[in-house]
């Protein structure tokens, strides 16, 4: 059984801001998806989409303190034999929590968000946007 190797974001979505931040994120791949920088790759890809973009979901998730992040991934399927080798679908990887942490004196009194799972454990990331 072959198994796709991640590259990169393949869609990204922003799929509610009320009454609580919904984000979906697919990759391209399964293979070494647990090892992704997930929380940076949705600050990455909010900025993409323009800052206003951006600002709109820290808004919400600001006055709301959590997102849920619905992360899933593309790989190989088969059909068969001799069918359709190099076929992929999507498949649901996880569901995980976004925290939107205050400044505080320990971290140079920047934003901070964490992203958490249960099997994958949490993220980090110093907010250095100018909101």
């Amino acid at each position: 059984m072959r198994t796709k190797r991640v590259e990169g974001v393949r869609a990204f979505e922003v799929v509610s801001l009320d009454p609580k931040p919904q984000l979906y994120i697919s990759y391209d791949g399964l293979t070494r998806l647990s090892q992704r920088p997930l929380l940076r790759d949705i600050l990455e890809e909010l900025q993409r989409r323009g800052l206003d973009q951006l600002h709109s979901f820290l808004r919400a998730l600001r006055s709301v303190r959590s997102a849920q992040v619905y992360v899933y991934f593309h790989d190989y399927v088969s059909y068969g034999q001799g069918g359709g080798a190099e076929a992929t679908a999507e498949f649901f990887y996880g569901t995980y929590l976004l925290l939107y942490e205050e400044p505080k004196p320990e971290t140079g009194g920047r934003e901070s968000l964490l992203l958490v799972h249960p099997a994958s454990g949490t993220q980090r990331i110093e907010l250095e946007v100018a909101t």
